[in-house]
């Protein structure tokens, strides 16, 4: 809905990093169901139990872990992937460097939301899974900062 509100105002460059964008958060939610060790309230292991069955019939092996490892890692990769290719064919240097300080400010957002919940998390002794959120928060908040800085100079 809000990509519809500024379709006329956005290259075919920028449209298709935000589509690509899109898939990779929709990817690190995918990751986050499917990694059994996570705090979920949903999960792919509880909702088919055959999974669950062949989950605890295995050891923990280092091939498994780092097999899980590497499909978290994914979407990160595609996203920084994306956000470099974006930035390399970008023509106008001024949304290049709005671009760039959106992603500072997602990242400044991700780290104090990961350094708050973890003071939170240490005070009241109930750990919360913040890291399963922060690929989703630095995605998700460079997007409202980029739009947001891009309304400040119009």
């Amino acid at each position: 809905m809000l990509l519809r509100c500024h379709n006329k105002s956005i290259s075919p460059l920028q449209r298709r990093s935000m589509q690509r964008i899109s898939a990779v958060l929709m990817l690190t939610v995918l990751t986050n169901f499917v990694s059994p060790g996570a705090a979920n309230p949903i999960q792919v292991y509880r909702m088919v139990p055959g999974f669950a069955r062949f989950l605890a019939g295995q050891q923990a092996s280092a091939a498994y872990a780092a097999v899980l490892s590497a499909f978290s890692l994914l979407p990160i990769l595609l996203a920084v992937w994306i956000a470099v290719n974006y930035l390399k064919t970008e023509t106008d240097e001024f949304i290049r460097t709005l671009v760039v300080w959106a992603l500072l400010w997602g990242f400044s957002v991700t780290m104090a939301g990961d350094a708050v919940l973890g003071v939170l998390s240490t005070l009241y002794s109930s750990p919360f899974p913040i890291s399963l959120f922060n690929a989703d928060l630095f995605l998700a908040s460079s997007g409202i900062a980029f739009r947001l800085l891009r309304r400040g100079y119009q």
